[in-house]
């Protein structure tokens, strides 16, 4: 499923393997909540539900504190879905080495073209998971169980604290459990995207 949010547009934080290199360094915050509405064409025949919390930045000034990387994200499905009946999960921060989260999350720069917000994290499910949920991805985490990854996409379109339906959510499970880039198309289970019903997005 296409997000419809152009790749130059696009803020991420890449991770890679074999001492996992950070390459953007660049401060933001986000938080919001709402609604998507069904899609039966797409085959949501009920609502989507959201909330997230995101920050990662370096306060500045002399002697700062370490940047710190932090993410919150509930979501539920409330219909039935391409991989069968409703569903939620819990989405939360990758446990990286203090070192490279202050070097993520240096700086104080705005998110590229004001508006937008990609972040990459893990999650659990808080609910049965439905028939088409991948078996590989855990409700709970543990040393040779790693839990699965989610990425989001989100637009502030209007700049405002106001309830909007021009505010964009895009959402997509992966049954991958690697700290990656970017998602193997292969990978991901699960897809939706859409302007908000109702609700409110806030990046700066």
């Amino acid at each position: 499923m296409k997000t419809g949010v152009p790749r130059l547009f696009r803020r991420s934080i890449v991770l890679a393997a074999a001492g996992i290199l950070a390459v953007l360094l660049t401060a933001c915050t986000g938080s919001g909540g709402g609604q998507l509405p069904p899609n039966e064409p797409a085959g949501f025949t009920g609502k989507a539900s959201f909330g997230f919390h995101f920050s990662c930045e370096d306060k500045g000034g002399i002697n700062p504190p370490t940047g710190q990387l932090r993410i919150q994200l509930t979501y539920r499905d409330h219909g039935s879905n391409p991989i069968g009946s409703s569903f939620s999960i819990q989405g939360t921060a990758d446990e990286l080495d203090p070192v490279l989260e202050s070097m993520i999350c240096i700086g104080q720069e705005p998110p590229i073209n004001g508006n937008t917000l990609v972040f990459l994290g893990r999650y659990r499910p808080t609910s049965p998971p439905p028939a088409g949920f991948p078996q590989s991805c855990p409700r709970h985490e543990t040393s040779t169980s790693p839990l699965c990854r989610f990425e989001v996409i989100v637009q502030d379109n209007d700049g405002n604290l106001a309830g909007s339906r021009g505010d964009f959510f895009s959402i997509k499970l992966s049954s991958a459990t690697g700290l990656e880039g970017e998602f193997d198309p292969g990978t991901v289970f699960y897809a939706r995207s859409g302007y908000l019903e109702r609700g409110n997005i806030t990046v700066k």
